[in-house]
């Protein structure tokens, strides 16, 4: 009897056991699929079009800021293109080159808690694509024509004493009297403090025309489509744009941001 009493306890422990290791592998899994379902994860293309640096953790440097959705995934994106969105990222040496900044265009994977009211965090560092569009005007240009109310917005920064350079600022001081009301022309000197401190805060090292924070456009003409980079010296064979193709792009920025008129 005292075997046969040893031999039925030892069944409902081992029994016991394996009923606590099923529940605990059961509970396991429940928390897993209950942290997984706290957070919504969404790959989006956007530009930062506000940040500013909180503090340093584990080497990065974390920013919050906003970002206005460019691209979203599909139809069943809970954002959609144009939209702003609060965010937090980090950046492992702000000071490189590739890292995310205002203006720039950049691919991230946001998580959030559902329901939360925080801001969306960046997973990982965010990719950066290129410029995005984004109007920013700077202080202290040589010249500063048309309303603060326009669309477009065209910066040059650039030295002025150089003739193509000159034949640049010419064209878009003319455009700017003629196009005030939609288009806002400033044009900087990099020679001077004013305009070398604006290329700091674009963080540009040569001569450059932005165009709506943008120097890389497709030029549509007669000829068919070319790329134009208005980046370092114009108007010779080996630059990558002539002074008038500022002029040609700005027109069709005009018809596509003003399709009124």
């Amino acid at each position: 009897m005292k075997r046969l009493a040893a031999l039925l306890m030892g069944c409902l422990v081992c029994a016991g056991g394996l009923a606590a290791a099923a529940g605990g592998a059961e509970d396991a899994a429940a928390k897993a699929a209950s942290a997984q379902a706290m957070y919504q994860v969404e790959e989006l293309v956007g530009t930062l079009v506000a940040t500013l640096k909180m503090y340093s953790s584990e080497g990065a440097m974390w920013y919050k800021g906003e970002l206005r959705v460019d691209e979203a995934p599909g139809e069943k994106s809970a954002h959609k293109p144009g939209d702003v969105l609060p965010i937090r990222y980090q950046v492992g040496r702000p000071t490189r080159r590739g890292s995310a900044g205002l203006g720039d265009q950049i691919r991230v994977k946001l998580g959030r808690e559902q329901g939360g009211k925080q801001e969306w965090v960046v997973q990982g560092e965010p990719a950066v694509l290129g410029r995005g569009e984004l109007i920013d005007p700077g202080a202290g240009a040589a010249s500063d024509l048309g309303s603060p109310e326009a669309k477009i917005l065209v910066k040059m920064l650039a030295p002025l004493a150089p003739q193509c350079h000159r034949d640049t600022a010419q064209l878009l001081r003319k455009l700017g009297e003629q196009e005030g009301e939609r288009v806002r022309v400033q044009i900087f000197d990099m020679m001077t403090p004013a305009g070398s401190k604006e290329m700091q805060r674009e963080r540009l090292h040569c001569a450059t025309v932005l165009v709506n924070n943008r120097y890389q456009f497709t030029l549509a003409t007669p000829e068919g489509s070319r790329k134009v980079a208005f980046h370092r010296r114009p108007n010779s064979p080996r630059s990558t744009y002539n002074s008038e193709d500022v002029i040609a792009v700005l027109r069709q920025e005009i018809a596509r941001l003003y399709p009124e008129h």
